[in-house]
């Protein structure tokens, strides 16, 4: 599986929705989340995740993206939440328009996250905070967060 090069990411996000996987990491009754510095959601908690490779089945994509986004090796479980988000402010200054498909992982052993250049912070949340963007909080619910 190849990446895509910055010139024709650039046009893809530009005509067509991306196919991304995110995932929500449970570690005692409680999922990760990453404040993200990039565009689009910049200085948002999120989960992490990305685009799915082409060739490269979504189960994959979720082991593949807790790896390279926190640092965790992680067990794939089912998924729990399948919704598209629309940002204006996607990279290059273009919108971006995404099908998110979010798995519940369980991390192998007890590391702690190790973020990448695309996060600032980490947290553990085990409650829906107000000011969630509302696909992370259909997310925490599908992985059994109700309050």
């Amino acid at each position: 599986m190849k990446r895509i090069k910055d010139a024709l990411y650039k046009q893809i996000i530009g005509n067509v929705p991306l196919a991304c996987v995110d995932v929500a990491i449970v570690r005692e009754g409680a999922v990760l989340l990453v404040k993200r510095k990039d565009r689009p959601a910049r200085g948002q908690w999120w989960l992490p995740g990305g685009r799915v490779l082409k060739g490269e089945k979504m189960v994959e994509t979720a082991k593949r993206k807790a790896l390279e986004e926190v640092g965790l090796d992680c067990v794939v479980g089912p998924l729990v939440h399948t919704a598209e988000t629309i940002f204006p402010d996607g990279p290059y200054g273009l919108s971006v328009h995404s099908i998110n498909s979010c798995f519940l992982l369980w991390p192998k052993g007890s590391a702690k996250p190790k973020l990448n250049k695309h996060q600032s912070a980490y947290i553990f949340i085990d409650y829906l905070a107000t000011d969630l963007h509302p696909y992370v909080k259909d997310c925490l619910r599908g992985c059994g967060i109700k309050k």
